[in-house]
């Protein structure tokens, strides 16, 4: 017969290992979540550019750091102003196709482009906004090299590319002038909801996907927060869209990154309207509202 001290033993022994199992597993789940959520999202371009306009051109340039950055460029002509539009996470430039279109329609140079890891650019692992600003510095040297003058280039971000566009303008004044559609401000805080929805896992398992994201792929989220960066946003024009219906982003990161900016920054809520999609509800008015924001603000 087995003694008390030897039962005691093996129990201990047994929840020695199934803790061991425990960890294992939630580790590995853990990195296996990370990995598929900032792995590319690159895919074969089927939307034709001569749809969008006769005028469309081929782009590519090059980032500082190795990666070649693929889309197209509507050329309106004189006066030469550039928008560059900025898509959002797990997206690409076609998500933006109509709006370019029609922008491209009040006479503008429009840059529809695909960020690293997305659409036809680069394969690259995504960083929510972090590695990302490189390709904004990257579209910004191919801009001037192309006689572009800084004040004659606007910028336009959906989500993503609009916190990306804030977190990169606080170290870099040669962005100008921006409309900002549906930016995270706070993206810890935001993943607090939002990772469980996307990795379909308990929100138990969040600090071990944050922490796997980050010792594996540098992903660090304290970094990625707009409000904090806003502050040197300064005097510049900023336009701030945002809808009150929003399931993804909060409308009040919005307000909260719209009072950070200060008096620089127009803000439109717009009830009824979910994440990136008030030109969807609305084309002509939103087309409208930013042709304005940049008649004003960009050199002739």
């Amino acid at each position: 017969m087995m003694s008390r001290s030897r039962m005691l033993v093996l129990s201990r022994l047994a929840l020695a290992a199934g803790l061991v199992l425990f960890a294992g597993a939630y580790l590995a789940i853990s990195w296996l979540t990370a990995e598929r959520l900032t792995r590319a999202t690159n895919h074969p371009l089927t939307l034709d550019p001569c749809r969008l306009s006769l005028d469309a051109e081929p782009w590519t340039t090059r980032t500082r750091d190795g990666f070649t950055l693929r889309g197209w460029r509507l050329v309106a002509g004189e006066p030469r102003r550039l928008l560059v539009l900025v898509h959002g996470m797990w997206s690409s430039w076609p998500e933006m196709a109509n709006l370019g279109r029609d922008l491209h329609a009040r006479g503008y140079d429009v840059l529809l482009f695909d960020l690293r890891g997305h659409g036809q650019s680069d394969p690259s692992r995504l960083s929510l906004g972090s590695r990302e600003r490189a390709d904004l510095r990257a579209v910004l040297d191919w801009a001037r090299a192309e006689g572009y003058d800084e004040g004659q280039i606007g910028w336009l971000g959906y989500s993503m590319g609009a916190a990306t566009l804030v977190l990169e303008a606080a170290a870099n004044p040669s962005i100008r002038a921006a409309v900002l559609d549906s930016p995270y401000g706070d993206l810890p805080r935001l993943l607090e909801t939002q990772l469980s929805k996307h990795s379909r896992l308990p929100g138990w398992f969040n600090p071990g996907i944050l922490a796997c994201a980050r010792v594996f792929y540098g992903l660090r989220t304290e970094e990625l927060v707009p409000i904090a960066a806003a502050a040197a946003w300064g005097d510049r024009p900023m336009l701030l869209i945002h809808g009150e219906d929003d399931s993804t982003v909060p409308v009040d990161q919005a307000r909260k990154l719209g009072r950070a900016v200060g008096a620089a920054c127009l803000t439109t809520f717009l009830p009824g309207v979910e994440h990136v999609e008030a030109y969807r509800s609305d084309p002509g008015r939103y087309v409208a509202l930013i042709s304005r924001f940049f008649d004003d603000n960009l050199s002739p």
